[in-house]
């Protein structure tokens, strides 16, 4: 697919690299999975005796130039094959509540596939959970960083695995899960095919918070807006139907937008097509972030440069953008609030 690492852009001078970097930050679509350091997956296989198909970090990366979006699901499903102890779940969280730290990133929402590992390698929920929360909890005691879980339902898993993960979700908020999601191949899978799931999550007070309209279009979102969802994972497919922007935007609901990972998955053919900008001038809440971040090359940081330098958004919009994730994160009431009071008040010391 299209190279996302060189796109026309106009260059940041020191300053305004200076001002994106220090301006607080929060991910609400990051794949605790599609997170992994190149050197700490292989690391993994070569513990847990994994043939990845690669001896080292270039031949790795060279796996990430993917065909088109189906490929690449397969394989992040070769990838995940090398998570196997409870200690290696452990060592990715806080590899990536550190990574955010340095990325001026002061809370995460973080999608974890559970299904994937219950299902192809037995390993109980409750030993990758308690070892998430732990190093989620490291990272808290040495950066502040917060951590929160959605655990996502795998799009084309049988119906007991779509329950088990609702069932988690309960299970594990005393751990950090805030939310049920859903994702994996979208075309022909939409959201009401997990119906029972997702209203046995709702009724037990868990909100949904579903990818749609990333490899299929308005339709797949329309289908997730029966469940009422606070946001939309992907979403950009959205600006096809002028009448489904203006419905995402009078019901405040935010899209958790990747701009690189659609360039790099092919779900849009080249910078020039994506439409980041279109939504925002829309009116819909829209956030940035960086889904996979060593699978596109990319980084949080990096996404709010490229905003910048390739969408056209000033500084000020950046904020604003910043301010939009806090503002959607699925934190209770009151830490929502401090959160974005938070934000506001970097912000502001910022002079944005």
């Amino acid at each position: 697919m299209n190279n996302a690492s060189q796109p026309r852009q106009c260059i940041l001078t020191p300053e305004q690299e200076a001002l994106i970097l220090a301006l607080p930050k929060a991910e609400l679509h990051v794949h605790l999975e599609g997170s992994i350091r190149p050197g700490t997956l292989l690391l993994l296989a070569r513990r847990n005796g994994i043939d990845l198909g690669c001896r080292d970090e270039e031949s790795l990366l060279a796996l990430y130039e993917y065909q088109d979006f189906r490929h690449f699901i397969q394989l992040y499903g070769t990838l995940t094959s090398a998570l196997r102890q409870p200690e290696d779940f452990l060592l990715i969280t806080e590899e990536l509540g550190l990574e955010a730290a340095r990325q001026g990133t002061l809370y995460l929402e973080v999608t974890f596939s559970a299904a994937i590992h219950y299902r192809n390698k037995g390993i109980p929920f409750d030993e990758m959970m308690d070892a998430i929360a732990e190093g989620a909890e490291r990272v808290r005691k040495s950066t502040g960083v917060e951590m929160r879980f959605i655990l996502d339902m795998v799009r084309g898993y049988a119906p007991e695995y779509c329950q088990y993960t609702a069932e988690w979700c309960v299970q594990g908020q005393d751990r950090g899960v805030v939310a049920l999601g859903l994702g994996g191949y979208e075309p022909d899978r939409p959201a009401s095919l997990y119906a029972e799931a997702i209203r046995w999550a709702q009724s037990h007070g868990l909100p949904f918070v579903p990818h749609a309209g990333e490899a299929v279009g308005p339709e797949g979102i329309w289908d997730a807006l029966l469940f009422n969802p606070m946001r939309i994972g992907h979403g950009i497919r959205a600006i096809e139907d002028p009448t489904l922007v203006e419905t995402l935007r009078e019901r405040h609901i935010a899209l958790e937008v990747c701009p690189t990972s659609n360039i790099c998955t092919g779900c849009v053919a080249c910078w020039e097509d994506h439409p980041l900008r279109q939504l925002w001038d829309a009116g819909v809440i829209v956030t940035v972030n960086s889904d996979d971040p060593p699978m596109f090359n990319t980084s949080l940081a990096d996404e709010y440069r490229r905003a910048f330098s390739i969408f056209g958004f000033t500084l000020e919009e950046l904020a604003q953008l910043s301010l939009n994730a806090a503002r959607s994160s699925l934190l209770p009431s009151e830490q929502r609030a401090r959160l974005v009071e938070r934000f506001q008040a970097e912000i502001a010391r910022l002079g944005l």
